[in-house]
């Protein structure tokens, strides 16, 4: 049984506000690139820059600290991590 709110159309509308963002690649090789899209992002107008989260993967920055140095960058996005 679906739990909605409003449903018409076949349009579903939860009761969230709907946000818009970014998922950015934390390449290593390139990390001012990651911050200046982040930074981007940011004066874009969107509300969210996220990160994939595979800390195996030697060739991704650390997510956590990237979200630390982009949330010194940036004053607005909302920051998140993402396990894909």
């Amino acid at each position: 049984m679906l739990n909605l709110l409003w449903y018409a159309g076949g349009v579903a509308d939860y009761g969230h506000e709907l946000l818009f963002g970014t998922f950015l690649t934390p390449a290593a090789g390139r990390p001012g690139q990651v911050v200046e899209l982040a930074q981007r992002s940011e004066q874009a107008g969107l509300d969210l820059v996220t990160f994939q989260d595979h800390p195996y993967q030697p060739t991704f920055l650390d997510t956590w600290t990237l979200m630390s140095y982009v949330a010194a960058a940036t004053r607005r996005a909302d920051k998140r991590s993402y396990l894909v």
